[in-house]
């Protein structure tokens, strides 16, 4: 795609199209309308794209259907907004059971006007629902917002994975549109940014697999777990992944990965050192696996340099994740196998190139040690910050990492305790545990009472005094193991709020948001036959968790800091960086 062409001015729309052609779209068959000037506009400027005009949506449906049950290929389908998408239905619906391609798009007005006695409107959001694989909206915004630019890009992306992947089928693409209509710009050509699906049954093609390893084994590539359940082959193919020597990991504490070169001080290294420093040492590809991460350090540090690299996900994904903003490749595979292979042949090709001579002076095989390196140097400025630091929930949360059982199970409640966890878990336990797919606090000391009864070692629940009012009557659950402890930071309320910028200098914030809760613990525990315990400093904490680990009874041990105090001793750590 090179060029200039006269293209509508609507720069949504014109990402849409654009990734649509490159995806495998060659026909397009509109229907008349004026909200959807700007869609016809730009189907009809881009001269690879073969347009079908027909007024009636119900027939023009239903031809779509032939062309693709025929070429075997997408087709885009469009419409104006209103009773127009209603008469898509018919041939929609005998497509998502024919298994086929369509990509419908129909425009709508902006949401503010629906329901609003405006012409020509109604709730077309979802209104295929049943009959397509996927519904998807793309908001009237601002036309010049990048980050709105690049979802309107991955939702371009998604709807097409979506359709072409798997059991094939139709998907929607409802695009709100604010007037003026009709407006026309010149436009650069510029191919867009199309994410490959790389589908399989679980074994990726060996080809497949070379083509990769030959990118990865001249490149700069960062390894980034999230949150993850342990799996022992996982672990064996990570680590062979992450022993080459142009391979960094970023892998979370709930990630359950024990790699070496403390893998898991993510927080640490990206908050001892200045931006333009780490920007110099950024990787080319990041493979990312796992559920979402806790570490805002590490997605501000992928976005900030999404131009340099580019994104492989993998897993089995039931959406198109881009969290980075750098997605190049979906990667449907066994994780643990995909990675022995590539790890392998990635290998194989490195000691080639080395027994060849074929390395350059740009060699990426320093790119582990640079980070080795780099790591050190911050752990040994937290070390010193903790050591010298006030009693605080940092202290707090060290001395725990250094005592907890090495055979133990960890759960961390959302908010406060799973981001103290991720900076001072350089020790990590046989496996960490976090409600971490859409981050609640609701209900965390009721999952680890269930997790306890399914592990016949040691359970640990770290919470914070909210969380654990949130969820007090886990108290009371039937049955508790013995095995079962629960350590709760009371920093008086919502820790996390005297921390984050959004609320952390509001007058409001310890009344609405941090909210100290009553929480009658040595009660409640005595209440439930549960025994009790309070550390108010580093040497009642040493105790406490000494008396809280030896005990053959379940355990609460009370942690009291002064969160005041703990923010600031945290906010001052954020800013420390390793002195030159």
């Amino acid at each position: 795609m090179t060029g200039m062409i006269r293209d509508t001015d609507k720069n949504f729309c014109a990402i849409l199209f654009d990734v649509m052609e490159k995806s495998g779209v060659k026909d397009v068959v509109c229907c008349p309308g004026s909200r959807n000037a700007p869609l016809i506009i730009a189907a009809a400027a881009r001269v690879g794209l073969r347009k079908h005009n027909v007024i009636d949506e119900r027939s023009a449906a239903f031809m779509a259907l032939g062309m693709a049950s025929v070429s075997r290929r997408p087709v885009a389908l469009i419409c104006t907004s209103g009773t127009a998408l209603l008469n898509f239905a018919p041939a929609v619906a005998e497509a998502f059971y024919q298994a086929l391609p369509l990509i419908v798009i129909s425009a709508d007005r902006p949401e503010q006007w629906i329901d609003q006695d405006d012409s020509q409107t109604l709730r077309q959001f979802e209104a295929l629902s049943n009959f397509v694989k996927q519904s998807y909206e793309l908001p009237a915004w601002g036309n010049d917002d990048g980050e709105l630019l690049w979802y309107a890009n991955r939702i371009a992306n998604d709807a097409m994975i979506e359709a072409t992947s798997r059991r094939r089928g139709p998907v929607h693409i409802n695009v709100r549109i604010g007037e003026p209509l009709g407006g026309k710009t010149l436009r650069t050509c510029v191919a867009p940014r199309v994410i490959e699906m790389i589908s399989s049954d679980g074994i990726v093609n060996r080809e497949i697999i070379r083509g990769m390893a030959e990118i990865v084994a001249k490149s700069k590539v960062m390894f980034v777990a999230g949150f993850l359940s342990p799996d022992s082959r996982l672990h064996k193919a990570a680590g062979e992944l992450c022993s080459l020597p142009n391979v960094v990991a970023m892998t979370e504490t709930l990630s359950n990965l024990h790699l070496p070169d403390n893998a898991c001080g993510v927080d640490s290294v990206l908050t001892a050192f200045p931006e333009e420093e780490l920007d110099a040492i950024s990787p080319d590809i990041v493979i990312s696996i796992g559920g979402s991460l806790v570490s805002r350090k590490l997605k501000e540090y992928l976005r900030r340099n999404r131009g340099r690299c580019e994104h492989w996900a993998l897993g089995w994904n039931h959406t198109t994740s881009d969290c980075f903003m750098s997605l190049t490749r979906r990667i449907e595979a066994d994780p643990a196998r995909f990675i022995h292979q590539l790890a392998v042949v990635t290998g194989k090709i490195i000691e080639k190139r080395h027994r060849t001579a074929l390395q350059d002076h740009d060699s990426p095989l320093d790119y582990s040690d640079v980070w080795k390196t780099a790591r050190l140097q911050a752990k040994a400025v937290k070390q010193k910050y903790v050591d010298d630091a006030p009693w605080s929930e940092l202290k707090a949360f060290e001395i725990i990492n250094e005592m907890l059982p090495s055979d133990a199970n960890l759960f961390l409640s959302n908010g406060t305790s799973v981001r103290y966890a991720q900076i001072t878990g350089s020790r990590l336990p046989h496996a960490s545990y976090c409600n971490r797919g859409v981050s609640g606090i609701d209900g965390s000391c009721s999952t680890a009472v269930g997790g306890a009864k399914m592990y016949k070692g040691t359970t640990v629940m770290v919470t914070g005094d909210m969380s654990m009012a949130y969820d007090v009557g886990s108290l009371s659950l039937p049955d508790i193991p013995d095995r079962m402890k629960i350590i709760v930071i009371d920093n008086s309320g919502g820790g996390i709020f005297r921390f984050i910028p959004s609320t952390s200098s509001l007058e409001e914030r310890e009344q609405y948001f941090c909210c100290a809760p009553i929480l009658p613990l040595s009660h409640l525990a005595e209440g439930y036959g549960w025994e009790y315990s309070e550390a108010q400093d580093a040497v009642g904490l040493r105790s406490g968790l000494r008396k809280l680990f030896g005990s053959s009874r379940k355990g609460i041990l009370r942690i009291v800091c002064d969160g005041e105090l703990g923010a600031g001793v945290l906010k001052e750590y954020m800013n420390i960086k390793v002195k030159k």
